[in-house]
Order: C-alpha cells, then structure tokens, then sequence
C-alpha cells in the first residue's frame, strides 16, 4: 500500500501543479519536439482531461502551463503558445466540470471505474472534450492561420486525429491512472462548495453540447456549407465556456474505500490492450492497409491503436456488465442494506431491492440467505419492542411501587422529636423495591421504634413487609406488652403465608418519662447501644424466631434503663454484610468502628458517615437492602 507521506503529497496543490507539469514537459518533448511514433500521434494531449478529472484545476494549470514552457522552448513564436495554453486549460476544466455536472446519480463520487455506467460516461466525456478541442483549433487556425505552421496536418477540415489522439489515449492512459489511484487509496481532488452568478439547469447545455457534437461529427464525414459548421463550433464553445462558469454549488468527499472488483477489470483490459496489439499489430496493419494502401504509417499506428483499444472495451464492457449484474450489484445491494438497515425506516423497500437478485447461483443463494436474516432480525427487533414496552411498563409500576413504599415510612425526623426524644434513619432497597422496613410511633408517653428485614427481595417481599408493619403498629395501640404483640403478629403473618417468607424484627418501647426501654428481638441483627459518655456497644440478647416461620412462638421481652444522652443504633443485614464483590463482608468490627469515631455528631451525620464509609468499601456497589434507625434518649426533662 502507498504510504501516508505519498498520499499527503498528493493532497497538496503545490506538489500537484509540479507534477502536472513535469509529466507534461515530458510528453510534449518525446511526442511532439522529437515525433516520437509520428506526425499523427501526440499522446500527451489525451492527459489534459485525465488531470483534469483526477486534480480539477490545479492539474489543469501545471498541464497547461507545461504545454506553454514546451512549446516556448521548441521556439515557437506567439501567439500560438498563449492560445495552446488556453486550449488545454479550458479541455482540463470542462471534463472536471461535465463529470460533477452532468450524468450524476443521487451520490456524485469522484471519477472512479466501478461501473459500465461511469466508463460510459468517462468515456461520452472524452469524445465531448476532443470535439470542444477541435472546434478550438478549427476557430484558431481561421482567425489565425499562420498557427497551422506548428502542425504537421494541413487538411483543417479533417483533423480526425486530434479527436483519435484525446479519445484513444484518455481512455487507455485516464482508466490506467484513475484506477490506479484509486486502488493505491491516492485522494483525487474534489470539488468545494463555491456559488457562481450563472445559473443554468446542467442538462440544458448538455443538450446543446451533444447536438453540437453529433453535427460537427457528421460534417466531418458528409460534405457541407462552412459558414454553418462555424456556427456550431461557436456555439459548442460558447456552451462548453457557461458549463465550466455555471454554478457548482456541491461539496464532495474524496472516495478511498476499497477498489471494486470493476476495476480490476478495467486494469485486466488494459494489459489486454498492450498484448492484442502487440501480438496482432501485423493483422491489424494489413486490415486497414487493405482499405487505405496509400496511409501514412504514424496515422496508420494511430488508427490502429484506436481500433483496438475501442473494440476491447466494447467487448469488456459486455463482459462488465454482466459481472456488475450478476456480482458487483447484488453485492453492493447487501452491504448498502446492511449498513443502513437500522438507518432507515424503508426497511421492507431495502429487502425486496435485495430480493430481486435471490436464484440458484452462489450470489441467488447469499441473497436468500441474507433476506432470511433480515426477516429473522426484523422478528427479533419486533419481539424486543414488546418486551422494552413491557419492561418499561413495568419500570413505571415498580417506580410507582418504589415511591409508596418510601412514603410508608416516617421521614419527618423533627415529627415527634420533642426535647425527650430525638431520631433519625434511612432506607435504601437495592432494587426498585425492598424488603427493609422502619418505622416508630408514639403512644401516650411511650415511643415505640421497629426495624425489619423480610426475607427474599421485590414485590412479594414488599407487600409481606406492608402487611408486618401495618400488624405491629396496630396490635401495638391494643397491647402494651411487646411479647403480646409479637407473638399475635407472628400468628397472623404466618397465615396464608404461601410464599414461607418471614421477617426479622426488632421493636422497642421507650418510656420518656422513666428512660425504661423494652424491646423484643425476633432473629434480628443486635443493636448498637451508647450508655453516657462511653462507646457504642452490641447489646447481646438471645433471640428469638423470626416472624412468620412458626405458629404459637413463644417471644421474650427485655428491659434496661437509657439515661440522658443514651443512644441505640438498629439496623438491618445489609450493612455489615455489605461486600465488595463478596470478597469479604464490611462486618460488625467495622461498624462499631465508624460509629464510634462519629459518636458525638448529628444523627444525621452519624447514618450519613456510615453510609459514605460503606460505599467506599463496597466501591458504590450495593448487593443488599440497607436500613439504618438511631434514636437518643434526653431524659425526662429534655437536653
């Protein structure tokens, strides 16, 4: 592959108007100052369209400037190098003008061989630019005629070779550097956006072109009245000049996507040109000998050139063609499908585009295969739209879910918060839903606090959590032994129970007054307890079965005493079970430790603290419903 540093030369319009140039020089010194292969045969003027295809005009400019130094060095005097230099420039322009100008396709690319339909329309260019170059010499040598001394032909009227030259050569030399460059990635220039003052529809001056062309191109072959084919070569000329100023209002993008199989083809006709010539020269000189004897032999290589190089395209685009048909087609069919499937929303029309080239062959049978898979994808996209409309249904009725339960549980710390009593909590369920729950509530001098974890997680969890929370506030109005109410929750939980889930509780009765602090442990975690001025400590009590297990449980009630500043901190099994990636447990140790080291701060900011410190020891991950309560007690007569 050429390297980056070639392809950035040829982006540079300095090195492109060298290059130009050089070529040039060289040209005309070997074909044109030393008549190499004749009088008849001028190759170099079939690269000025070609570089003005492949670098627009800047290209144009290094080839005409060439063209001007060429023949200033033969010696030849004015104004015959000024009007050359004109010649050639204006032939270079106009082919870049006419292939973004006319024949485009819904996607105008730049000059490349991947189809017979650009070849056709390289080709029809050629034949319109040789035409345009003969008009030019034909106005030139009337208005001057001592230009014709420059030229070997005398016959003005019949300067078919100067057509032959620019056709044949363009066409061997322009496919052979054109696909070339575009199989080595090599940027061609591109036209920029650029507003002109003429404004006329391309294809109207197309027509006046052709007609121009067809009729000069007859002339040259039936005898006719002069003044008139002057009139067609001035108006030739004067469409080809509102062409090349007309408005080119169009940006382009370089193409250097991968070379088609196309042209490799074009490249294959070219080695084929070279060998058919080369092996039948001799046949194809006493064919044309044959018709014409007294031939000049330069115009006799000329002619036969021509031939060959035009019979070979003519039976390779035949074979072309098929190959775009059956091939290239129906390949380019499933990759522009593939990558602007999910693009579009004429989907249904890109698969039947497909479908017309499914058959029996090696590409009927990719096709088939291909439509199959779209028609599976299509399925499997529709499948996905319900289940995504679903899912979000779903998000929707659990985001609703998640809101009731967070407003089931007190968050209005300052509610019941006299100067006696002072609280504080979160909950933070590891999915939209959860099973922890929390929740305290004053009766007659007495506040009573609970916490919970119901085993399992989502909604059934959520719904047995309800159905607790809503048994021990209301038993507890009607009993003010917490056992009591314990053991009748217990039994109304574990009826209809069918899911068997259960539910850890702890729930304690604060007395403001006397500081006498019930409270019952039913399988729960142990609380963290802060007597005066000392560190939180476990309060180790035997528990009893959780909630919903077993019927007829008997539960035990414990009594201690807070005083003045006493605090008690319940949680449930997602905080010291909380683990990064359960490689290891955040742990009861390390719990106590961060609630000790913030003992003498808000409530608030004691939960706040130890949730910071959990994050950053799971890394923000969360495998578990978490649920904290702290509550201090202030004494009877408040702080």
């Amino acid at each position: 592959m050429v390297p980056s540093k070639i392809k950035k030369l040829f982006s540079n319009p300095i090195f492109i108007f060298i290059f130009t140039f050089c070529v040039e020089l060289i040209l005309n010194y070997l074909f044109e100052y030393q008549r190499i292969g004749g009088n008849y045969i001028f190759i170099d003027m079939a690269f000025a369209p070609t570089f003005g295809l492949m670098f627009g005009p800047v290209g144009a400019l290094g080839f005409a400037t060439a063209t001007l130094t060429g023949e200033l060095i033969e010696g030849i005097g004015f104004p015959t190098p000024i009007i050359d230099f004109a010649t050639t420039f204006f032939i270079s322009l106009l082919a870049y003008k006419l292939w973004y100008n006319i024949l485009t396709k819904k996607k105008i690319d730049t000059p490349r061989f991947n189809s017979t339909y650009n070849i056709v329309k390289f080709f029809c260019i050629t034949v319109i630019v040789s035409i345009v170059y003969f008009a030019l010499l034909v106005i030139s040598f009337s208005l001057y005629p001592g230009l014709n001394f420059s030229y070997s032909i005398t016959d003005v009227d019949f300067n078919f070779p100067y057509i032959l030259n620019i056709i044949t050569f363009s066409l061997i030399f322009g496919l052979l550097l054109i696909s070339s460059f575009n199989i080595l990635k090599i940027p061609l220039r591109t036209p920029k956006r650029k507003i002109t003052k003429i404004n006329i529809n391309p294809y109207y001056l197309l027509t006046v072109l052709l007609i121009c062309v067809a009729y000069i191109m007859f002339k040259e072959f039936v005898e006719g009245i002069r003044f008139i084919k002057h009139i067609f070569y001035f108006i030739l000329i004067v469409t080809s000049l509102l062409i090349c100023f007309n408005t080119f209002d169009r940006t382009i993008k370089p193409t250097n996507d991968n070379y088609s199989i196309i042209e490799e083809i074009i490249l294959i006709f070219l080695i084929i040109i070279s060998i058919t010539i080369f092996l039948n020269f001799n046949y194809f000189n006493t064919l044309i000998l044959s018709f014409t004897p007294n031939l000049d032999p330069s115009y006799q290589l000329l002619l036969i050139i021509a031939f060959t190089s035009v019979l070979i395209l003519l039976v390779s685009l035949i074979h072309i063609r098929y190959i775009e048909k059956n091939i290239t087609n129906p390949l380019y069919a499933l990759i522009d499908t593939a990558d602007n499937y999910f693009k579009t929303e004429n989907r249904i029309e890109s698969i039947i585009n497909v479908k017309k080239y499914i058959g029996n062959d090696s590409i009927g049978i990719l096709a088939n295969s291909f439509v199959r898979s779209f028609y599976k994808i299509r399925n499997n996209l529709h499948q996905i739209q319900i289940t995504t409309s679903e899912k979000e249904k779903f998000k929707t009725e659990f985001d609703v879910a998640s809101d009731i339960q967070s407003n089931m549980v007190p968050k209005n710390f300052e509610e019941f918060s006299e100067n006696e009593f002072e609280v504080s909590a979160t909950m933070k369920p590891a999915r939209e839903v959860g099973g922890d729950f929390y929740d305290y509530f004053k009766i007659d001098d007495n506040v009573y606090f609970v916490i919970g974890d119901v085993s399992g997680k989502g909604i059934p969890s959520t719904l047995f959590m309800v159905k607790t929370m809503y048994l021990i506030k209301n038993h507890s109005k009607f009993n003010d032994d917490l056992s009591q109410v314990i053991e009748k929750v217990n039994n109304l939980a574990y009826e209809r129970n069918d899911e068997e889930l259960f539910v850890t509780t702890w729930i304690g009765k604060l007395n403001l007054n006397s500081g006498k602090l019930s409270y019952v442990n039913a399988g729960h975690n142990q609380p963290l307890i802060k007597h005066d001025s000392s560190d939180f400590e476990y309060l180790n009590t035997h528990p009893n079965l959780v909630i919903g297990g077993m019927k007829d449980i008997k539960y035990s009630e414990h009594e201690i005493n807070l005083n003045a500043g006493d605090m008690i901190f319940l949680y449930t099994d997602g905080v010291t079970e909380a683990n990064d990636n359960y490689n290891e447990f955040y742990g009861e140790d390390r719990l106590k430790e961060i609630i000790n080291k913030n003992k003498n701060e808000k409530l608030s900011d004691i939960i706040t603290e130890i949730n910071k410190d959990i994050n950053m020891f799971c890394n923000n991950k969360q495998f578990d419903d978490t649920t904290m309560l702290i509550i201090k007690y202030n004494g009877a007569g408040g702080k």
